[in-house]
């Protein structure tokens, strides 16, 4: 992903002079860090005069008798320059399609099809000790590409990287860079369809050759030795003395440009005094002739006279450097030459007549002298602020058009400038680079730079030398600079001595101490700058985040801010700031309020004040300007007094208060109000009143959302902006729904009060949707209730209802009918089952309660065999004073009982319960009760089942007839169908029902005797006549209780009941057994005339 850094540039259009560039800065490429180390050597005191008394004498013989001619072949200044270039080179191809990339060993080919993003070819080249000397060219078809290092050797590779042929260099010498090459050019050759491209390679030394350059891209089974063929050699020492420093190729005029130091010469034009000249091609011999005014072949004759005295080497220097051509550089169209010379003086020169255009010495260019003002601020780099007059040389030169140059300092400095007068086109300052940034020609807006960041790498702390003679840095202790603490006056000139014999005998005790290399981390970064146009770089302004400039951008153009304002506010989290610095500032209306509407902030405060934000540009302000056609889009806020000027909870603040603020919004309402017409509103106004019933439906949404949460407070921890975006706009029916299927009784409750008016007519239906194995205890609150009205009628008690606010004028039925508002939330889904329509209703009266809970708890033993559940639905149900409750509530303490205490049918449910007499639900009552238990089993489940059966008013299927209750028939019956197979059980009854006994099954004494009677006289077996003693035992005697007819008649038949056990016993003894029924068998007279 490209990084992006980018400048404005600010400032008029002056009178004749070309506009200022609006530009971008890119970083197409930055290549990872590499770790290199500096030299740091041993650095004089210029300023010492014993240095220079004692050091001159052998520098100057050094420098003229004992160096070799090689180390001194190149003008100083031209070494000097090239120096100070980084190792890393930049070409362009003449197409502007192509990028070759010099790195230390390798040469990267990047195309500009994705911004030389990517690389598309690498061509592997050796590590050069001398970097700065390598040469780099294009073929004028771009196929080709080739590469000279400082030796002179050339290398030439394909697009793909793949190297076709090397050549060597006619001689070389360590450190002799007068072979390195000043000039490589590709030439177009037609002669033969046998050679692809001629290659000239031009060096320091003046030495010119030329090769034919075969190049063929199918495979072939050619040798690299057949690739290349040397054509011809030239040579411009006659011309330039000292040889040459740089030469580039001129298509259009077939012209060779050349350049080197100046020349003293009189008779001369001014272009060759400068060191320019210019060399036509020819086909043949001596194929190059140089192209000469009147004055240069007057002066190249006086030169050439027989009296010329001859250069030696050891006389030839002069005192003063001398100034050269340092780069040279053709305008886009080839009508101007830019030269760059060591003094740093900039010329410009007319082509081909090389008439002289202009010129600037360095002090004349604006800007020469300026610091990077980061410099300032490093520690690291401060230190070069007190060198700055080094900084201040122009490196390199190109064109941004016909009519502005692109200039780059050594300092870093770079700008684009003027023809005419230097002025800077990019503003009021430069760009700033590293130090000694490489460019490119300007190509379809924009040229590309290569930058060298250079670190100190971090320091590690040495115990001991690596060797003797290298001086230890400190940790954190030493300057970084290369100059030595000050010593005394004695150390220094004795180092002056030392220093001088060390050059006359390069003995090495003699030798000055040396500094550990340093380690420095070198960060390339590849470049491009591109003019643009305004609204261009406004949006990318925006998408860098570069807000300030993008606002000045929009006030210097007249361009819309609010694209910088929204992107603000998009990337901020909501809150009160972000309204205020962002959203306030944003001037289209229906923006806002969309985003007023759409946006969930993250939490409840933000929501709370962005909702009411939108409410303040929706009042009657607003739509008061729409309709009178002044709002012109405009987000509007409302006056000084506004209803929605105050927060939120205000509406619910002191009493007192209150009143005051309502008379006051009232008033300045009605005032508003008068001059709306809602029956004529237009498309926009009623667009707006739909946008603000939107936002006090998702205020109140958001104010029963923050009472669900537990409080301001506790919602302030609790909030999740995704459920509240689902909720606030969620049917609230739904929503209701569920809840209940939650069972969230307090988010339900809530729900209920405030919005009530939506919810209530669903609430019995709403209900049914709690889960049937939640207790009906946990939503007590959510029931209905009944009570007694002042006419003594029995009425369902309404539901408490609030509001958060009060009700909005958009809210009035006059606005609402006009704007067509959203349709009421679907509810249907809530009826699927048709039978669930009569519960459709906001006020239901007590029959349709009574149906419901009757209904619901059905359904919850139905559907979850909860029968618990249930059965605490009607027992709220009664205590709430619901009628008809009491048999279904009879019932499910019947089935309670029989399920989770009897345990006699796990899987026995209420309808099937429903279906059996009330006799055989008795049987399973007592179904499995032990024979210990069966007294505690009969107090615990028979007792009270007889009771709810006696409260029914009659026995339910087969209970007996008579005056004695249905209770007390269905007992009986229950008795004698036990007593028929045996009278274990129905003795522990008799027993239990003793006279004396304080807790009595049967506490009726009659209807104790005429059970024992029933029981005794149904029993079929004939061993139990034990037990027929031991019932007859457990009746009352006569005078017991209060003395009726039956009481009489009763205990006669108990006087019988002894007389025929007698005679049961009797015939016992006699082995002739015989069940008490069998007495029942004969008629009574005979039983009295028995013996």
């Amino acid at each position: 992903m490209l990084a992006l850094v980018e400048n404005m540039a600010v400032g008029n259009i002056l009178e004749d002079e070309e506009e200022n560039i609006l530009y971008d800065l890119l970083i197409n490429t930055e290549w990872p860090p590499e770790t290199d180390t500096q030299l740091r050597g041993y650095k004089e005191h210029d300023s010492s005069l014993i240095a220079k008394a004692v050091t001159g004498p052998f520098r100057f013989i050094l420098h003229y008798l004992w160096y070799s001619p090689s180390s001194s072949s190149l003008p100083p200044g031209l070494v000097r320059l090239a120096t100070k270039q980084i190792n890393w080179q930049l070409v362009l191809a003449s197409n502007g399609k192509l990028l070759a990339v010099v790195q230390d060993q390798c040469v990267e080919i990047r195309s500009a099809r994705d911004d030389f993003a990517s690389v598309i070819g690498k061509c592997q080249v050796p590590k050069d000790p001398n970097p700065q000397w390598r040469r780099v060219a294009w073929s004028h078809d771009c196929a080709l590409l080739a590469y000279a290092d400082s030796t002179g050797t050339v290398h030439v590779f394909d697009l793909h990287g793949s190297e076709l042929f090397v050549i060597p260099p006619a001689v070389s010498f360590p450190g002799d860079f007068s072979y390195a090459a000043a000039g490589l050019v590709f030439l177009e050759y037609t002669a033969s369809a046998q050679w692809s491209a001629e290659l000239l390679v031009i060096t320091y030394s003046g030495q010119l050759k030329s090769y034919l350059v075969r190049y063929d891209p199918r495979p072939s089974s050619v040798g690299t030795n057949q690739a290349f063929q040397e054509s011809h050699t030239f040579s411009f020492s006659a011309h330039y003395t000292n040889g040459i420093t740089t030469a580039i190729y001129h298509p259009g005029h077939r012209l060779l440009l050349v350049g080197g130091c100046e020349s003293s010469d009189d008779g001369i034009s001014r272009a060759t005094r400068c060191g320019l000249s210019a060399w036509r091609l020819l086909s043949g011999q001596p194929h190059y002739k140089q192209v000469t005014s009147y004055e240069d072949d007057v002066g190249s004759a006086q030169r050439r006279g027989f009296f010329r005295v001859p250069s030696f080497r050891l006389f030839s220097r002069q005192s003063n450097e001398m100034d050269g051509v340092f780069r040279m550089s053709l305008s886009p169209d080839g009508a101007l030459l830019a030269m760059v010379h060591f003094s740093g003086r900039l010329s410009l020169w007319d082509v081909p007549s090389f008439k002289h255009r202009a010129s600037w010495e360095q002090n004349q260019q604006p800007g020469f002298d300026e610091i990077n003002p980061e410099w300032k601020t490093s520690l690291e780099k401060r230190k070069k602020i007190k060198d700055k007059e080094q900084y201040s040389s122009l490196m390199d030169v190109s064109w941004w058009s016909a009519a502005a140059l692109i200039l780059a300092r050594c300092s870093g400095s770079l700008t684009v400038s003027s023809c005419r007068t230097l002025r800077n086109l990019l503003g009021k300052s430069c760009e700033w680079f590293e130090p000694t940034p490489r460019v490119t020609s300007a190509h379809d807006g924009g040229f590309l730079s290569l930058e060298c960041e250079v670190k100190l790498a971090p320091k590690r702390a040495r115990v001991e030398a690596s060797s003797p003679g290298i001086e230890e840095d400190y940790v954190g202790g030493e300057d970084d600079s290369d100059s030595d603490e000050e010593c005394s006056a004695r150390a220094r000139y004795f180092g002056y001595v030392k220093q001088g014999l060390y050059y006359v005998t390069e003995m090495e005790r003699f030798a000055p101490p040396r500094k550990r290399p340093r380690a420095v981390l070198k960060n390339y970064r590849l470049l491009s700058l591109r003019s643009t146009t305004p609204e261009e770089l406004y949006q990318r302004k925006i998408d860098n985040e570069e807000y300030g400039e993008a606002l000045s951008l929009a006030h210097a153009y007249s361009l819309d801010s609010d694209l910088v304002y929204q992107r603000q506010w998009r990337k901020s989290t909501v809150s009160i700031a972000s309204i205020q610095d962002y959203l306030s500032k944003i001037k289209k209306r229906s923006w806002v309020l969309h985003e007023c509407v759409e946006r969930v902030p993250e939490n409840v405060d933000a929501a709370k004040e962005l909702l009411q934000y939108g409410l303040k540009g929706t009042d009657l302000e607003a739509l008061i300007a729409i309709g009178n056609g002044e709002d012109g889009g405009r987000f509007i806020l409302p006056g000084d007094v506004d209803v929605d000027d105050t927060p939120y909870e205000d509406f619910l603040s002191a009493e007192e208060e209150m009143d005051r603020r309502k008379e006051k919004e009232q008033k300045k309402r009605q005032e508003l109000l008068k001059k709306v017409d809602f029956s004529r509103l237009t498309l926009e106004q009623k667009e707006l009143c739909r946008s603000r019933l939107k936002l006090l439906c998702y205020l109140d949404r958001l104010a029963t959302y923050e009472d669900i949460l537990g409080g301001p407070h506790t919602a302030e921890e609790r909030y999740d902006a995704e459920f509240f975006k689902t909720f606030r706009s969620q049917n609230i029916v739904q929503s209701a729904r569920n809840y209940a299927r939650e069972s969230n009784v307090e988010a339900l409750r809530i729900l209920f009060t405030y919005h009530g008016s939506e919810l209530l007519q669903h609430r019995l239906a709403i209900l049914r949707n709690f889960p049937e194995t939640t207790s009906p205890h946990e939503y007590t609150i959510l029931l209905p209730e009944a009570c007694v009205d002042e006419e003594g009628t029995l009425v369902c008690i309404a539901w408490d209802e609030r509001k958060h606010r009060d009700t909005d004028w958009c809210e009035e039925s006059d606005c609402r009918s006009v704007v067509e508002t959203n349709l009421p939330d679907e509810d249907d889904f809530l009826y699927e089952e048709a039978d669930l329509e009569r519960f459709r209703t906001a006020i239901p009266p007590i029959t349709l309660l009574t149906d419901w809970y009757l209904t619901r708890a059905q359904d919850i033993e139905n559907n979850s065999r909860q029968v618990d559940c249930a059965l605490f639905l009607v027992r709220l149900g009664k205590e709430r004073e619901i009628p008809g409750l009491e048999r279904l509530c009879d019932d499910l303490v019947t089935l309670e009982t029989l399920v989770y205490e009897t345990s006699c049918d796990l899987s026995l449910s209420l309808r099937e319960l429903l279906k059996l007499r009330d006799i055989d639900k008795l049987r399973l009552l007592m179904k499995n009760s032990s024979e210990q238990q069966y007294v505690r089993n009969c107090f615990q489940w028979m007792v009270p089942f007889l009771q709810r059966c006696e409260r029914a008013g009659g026995a339910r299927g087969g209970a007996g007839s008579g005056a004695e209750g249905p209770a007390a028939a269905l007992l009986g019956e229950y008795l004698v169908s036990l007593a028929t197979e045996d009278l274990t059980r129905p003795l522990k009854i008799f027993q239990q029902s003793k006279p004396d006994c304080n807790q009595k099954i049967i506490s009726d004494p009659d209807q104790l005797m005429q059970v024992a009677l029933d029981c005794i006289y149904s029993c079929e077996r004939d061993d139990q006549l034990p037990l027929c003693y031991d019932i007859l035992e457990c009746l009352p005697q006569r005078g017991y209780g209060p003395e009726t007819s039956v009481t009489k008649n009763l205990h006669d038949r108990v006087d019988l009941l002894e007389k025929h056990l007698s005679v049961a016993e009797v015939l016992e003894k006699h082995g002739l057994r015989k069940p008490i029924s069998f007495r029942m068998e004969k008629p009574e007279s005979s039983a009295e005339q028995a013996p």
